[in-house]
């Protein structure tokens, strides 16, 4: 056997796992490569970039960093930004690091893209039973994942880093740990709402004894301990409460390039029609998402990590498909959970890839301009692969029967 093979094949422990040198090798050039293809797309100027991230990033150098915390937004035109106060405190520290403000705010994401790839690695370690090849096959999916080097390295948004947390309260809550699965969930939160996906997901899982309720306290407490520093600042309590409402009440728009079933009603309704269908739709969300945790709450089965990845795919899928005011972005957790899942077969790998198919497409609406004029096509397509997700999960409930 040559020197090389000898090599490669050395096997280290890492984290009680035993790897060989080869696979080491594989993930670290993955990561590596999965930087430079980010880097490629440094220079490209998206047009939130253009209108509000920039727009924020030079309110809070005119401000000289820390102040820029104590400003309320729209009050005046010093502050204008709509994110959660986590994010605010991100762009106050790259504003002392200083630098190009493009670049510095793509870093933040690509690090935070590593941490979610590092993640699905080991999500799909539990998914897989041990299987390292295919743990770091994962790792290296989630690198070079369209939409999400297409998120960080050409749009320069952020959903990498509430993803980052939401991945790790699902993997610790897969482990047993309820208390971390709330700290990290309300530290996503914190970031965006969107991390509010994972809820379905959680209160099924309670229904099942996988939750530990009284651990619910945490997060409260843990979002709580991420407002101090702009309290410090000045912020009034209640106003930074009130962000995601006013972000809620932003849009009236049924359908923000997410290919879901609002993408079948006619354009040109009435501000009040649009309305009166949010309210609607929210609520027959709602009575879905409750009536299958209502039919899995008697149904007696093996909870297997496989289900659990299933679970939270379905359940989020289901929410962007059946809620108005759906970004095309909002898809990003299902879309990094289904590498964990696809990795487990060609058919769920298939599965995969029919959704990046449609998230790419929808991405490029934005960022690039696109052929397709028309989401409805879209939307049939997402409906199949929401069902064949559903009878999976079915399946397997089926096949752990006890």
């Amino acid at each position: 056997m040559r020197t090389i093979d000898d090599f490669f094949d050395t096997e280290i422990s890492v984290s009680g796992v035993k790897i060989r040198m080869l696979d080491l090798f594989f993930g670290t050039v993955m990561l590596g490569l999965g930087i430079a293809v980010r880097l490629s797309l440094f220079d490209f100027e998206s047009g939130d970039y253009s209108f509000f991230l920039s727009t924020w990033m030079k309110e809070c150098h005119e401000a000289g960093g820390f102040p820029y915390l104590g400003i309320t937004p729209g009050v005046s035109d010093k502050s204008t930004i709509n994110y959660g106060c986590m994010y605010q405190y991100i762009i106050v520290l790259l504003h002392y690091i200083g630098g190009n403000d493009l670049h510095l705010l793509k870093t933040v994401s690509v690090i935070f893209d590593m941490i979610c790839a590092v993640t699905i690695l080991r999500i799909a370690f539990l998914v897989t039973n041990g299987n390292v090849k295919k743990s770091l096959m994962a790792l290296g999916a989630v690198m070079f994942l369209p939409t999400c080097v297409l998120n960080s390295g050409a749009w320069a948004q952020c959903d990498s880093v509430y993803t980052a947390f939401a991945l790790l309260s699902i993997y610790h809550l897969m482990k047993g740990n309820n208390a971390r699965f709330f700290i990290y969930l309300a530290i996503s939160y914190s970031f965006k709402q969107q991390a509010i996906f994972i809820i379905p997901f959680a209160i099924i899982l309670w229904l099942k004894g996988k939750v530990k309720i009284r651990y619910i306290f945490l997060f409260p407490v843990t979002f709580l301990l991420t407002l101090i520093p702009a309290l410090v600042a000045g912020r009034d309590f209640n106003e930074l409460l009130s962000i995601y409402l006013k972000q809620v009440t932003t849009y009236s728009r049924l359908s923000m390039n997410y290919p879901n079933i609002y993408c079948f009603v006619a354009e040109g309704l009435s501000k009040e029609s649009r309305l009166m269908l949010i309210s609607c739709g929210t609520v027959c969300c709602i009575l879905l998402l409750g009536t299958m945790a209502y039919y899995v709450r008697d149904k007696a089965f093996e909870i297997t990590f496989l289900y659990m990845v299933t679970l939270a795919v379905f359940t989020v899928m289901v929410s962007l498909f059946a809620l108005p005011v759906m970004h095309e972005r909002y898809g990003y957790i299902a879309e990094l959970l289904l590498v964990a899942y696809g990795i487990t077969s060609y058919k769920r790998m298939g599965i995969c890839a029919v959704v990046q198919a449609i998230s790419v497409i929808t991405y490029s609406r934005f960022l690039f301009g696109s052929t397709v004029t028309a989401l409805w096509p879209l939307a049939f397509i997402n409906l199949a692969v929401i069902l064949a997700i559903g009878y999976d999960l079915y399946d397997q409930m089926k096949k752990a029967e006890v």
